[in-house]
């Protein structure tokens, strides 16, 4: 083979795997952009432990292996108890703001200028029937 086409060859390969690279690359770019703080920072040390794991000896491996199992867990338990707290948070906050709307409505109604005899008369004729049926 001539130098001219082994060059061209050796352009368009590394051309093929530049692309196949930078598509990689977007692709696990867009995958993190996606995760939060505090997955990635869990990766992060799930991964360092990883490497730790495969650079002690063999006689240290189980101890990392299981002190990685009981960090995941233990991370596990806390996500689980933060949904849990933040639940009861929204629930807590849905029902004052349901006694704030409540109570704003008495005011309005306290506040509000005495309506006509006539309308008082209808009002509670409304009552009155509501009451009965």
């Amino acid at each position: 083979m001539t130098a001219r086409k082994t060059a061209t060859r050796r352009k368009t390969a590394s051309k093929k795997t530049t692309r196949k690279t930078a598509k990689k690359s977007a692709r696990k770019a867009a995958k993190k952009r996606g995760r939060s703080a505090r997955e990635r920072a869990r990766t992060a040390v799930d991964d360092a432990l990883g490497r730790l794991e495969k650079q002690v000896p063999k006689n240290l491996k189980k101890s990392v292996r299981e002190f990685r199992k009981n960090l995941r867990d233990m991370q596990r338990q806390m996500d689980k108890a933060q949904a849990e707290r933040e639940a009861r948070w929204k629930k807590r906050e849905h029902q004052l703001r349901r006694d704030a709307a409540r109570l704003l409505d008495r005011l309005e109604k306290a506040v509000a200028p005495p309506a006509s005899k006539g309308s008082r008369k209808k009002a509670a004729r409304k009552k009155s029937t509501r009451k009965k049926a």
